[in-house]
């Protein structure tokens, strides 16, 4: 597994991406790996809790409040508008394709698995694959009343 993420990172290297995108492509073949072997290994938490897990991998939940787009990126912010939303999931525009219709996610539940990000004091995490963003049936355990 080893040699495998050795060689995504030299060919991610070599295509000239930022080093923020290589390592996210990096870790994101890392995490498939693991995914196909543990499928336990990822926490559930609510969008709320995001901060406190910085630099693990989680599955967060939450109601997805606003969607941003622009030409570089798409923004699904959770559970409040910017700027007071507790979580951030991330899609660039390399990766905007696989979610044309990005906009029937806001008001519903979702799950975003992969690692999370602090970006400028925000926990964030970045999408690369389809797989990563699910809309979910109930609310987050944050919402329940």
């Amino acid at each position: 597994m080893n040699k495998l993420v050795l060689a995504v990172f030299c060919v991610a290297l070599l295509s000239g991406r930022g080093l923020a995108q290589e390592t996210n492509a990096t870790s994101a073949v890392a995490n498939s790996n693991s995914a196909a072997t543990n499928t336990n290994s990822a926490v559930r938490i609510s969008a709320a809790e995001a901060k406190s897990h910085v630099g693990a991998e989680v599955i967060v939940g939450g109601k997805v409040a606003e969607v941003n787009k622009n030409e570089r990126l798409m923004r699904l912010n959770f559970d409040k508008a910017y700027p007071n939303q507790p979580f951030t999931a991330i899609i660039f525009a390399d990766h905007t394709n696989l979610f044309p219709e990005v906009d029937k996610f806001k008001d519903k539940n979702v799950e975003v698995s992969g690692k999370i990000a602090d970006y400028r004091g925000r926990p964030e995490i970045i999408i690369t694959s389809t797989n990563q963003l699910k809309v979910v049936g109930k609310p987050a355990e944050s919402e329940k009343k």
